[in-house]
């Protein structure tokens, strides 16, 4: 399932200071001292704790999961933003995750540009027909949208927490217009439950 690609799409991910090449996650800086230097930082989030974020909860625990996901090779760690992509399995039942976070210092803070980022990007995505029958939801994060990815095989939560910008996709097969509406809904509590595990893993 070649999802992440259009994740990276989705989120502007030029935004991230991504090349066109490929390139491998470099050691990890020190980003502890971020959130208190000279009071300019403005965010929850640094970090993603480890290479990929671990599905534990009780919808991946039913989805028979592995915990552990595979790192892509578009990661990026820098001392303004983070980027992680991951994925859990293949085809149907598999779980592709995309997290951005914003390190930036001053105006506008990190939160700020996230929000503004996130929402830009996701009426984008929806006015190009990336994101069919979308939804707005609640339960998880500052934001939600629920929708159909543009391929009809997988139902895509994307959310905004503070600084961190996360879309989650849920390979469910092909769908046809008459049952988005119903596999948007019947799929909700099973991506909220996996991006409650993505964003417990966020430092």
């Amino acid at each position: 399932m070649a999802i992440a690609p259009a994740l990276a799409i989705t989120l502007g991910l030029a935004g991230c200071g991504l090349e066109a090449d490929p390139v491998s996650v470099p050691p990890r800086p020190d980003v502890s001292s971020l959130a208190s230097a000279n009071g300019a930082f403005v965010g929850k989030y640094t970090k993603v704790t480890d290479p990929c974020p671990t599905l534990d909860g009780d919808a991946a625990k039913r989805l028979a999961l592995p915990a552990v996901g595979k790192p892509g090779d578009t990661n990026i760690d820098s001392l303004i933003s983070q980027l992680v992509t991951c994925t859990w399995g293949t085809g149907v039942g598999s779980v592709t995750t995309l997290i951005s976070i914003d390190r930036g210092q001053g105006t506008p803070t990190a939160e700020q540009k996230t929000a503004t980022e996130f929402e830009a990007e996701w009426q984008k995505s929806v006015a190009e027909g990336r994101m069919l029958a979308p939804e707005q939801v609640g339960g998880i994060g500052d934001e939600a949208y629920l929708a159909v990815y543009g391929d009809r095989q997988n139902i895509v939560l994307s959310f905004r927490a503070s600084n961190a910008r996360v879309m989650l996709s849920y390979g469910v097969g092909e769908l046809t217009p008459a049952s988005y509406a119903t596999a948007v809904r019947k799929n909700k509590p099973v991506l909220i439950s996996l991006g409650q595990d993505i964003l417990d893993d966020l430092t």
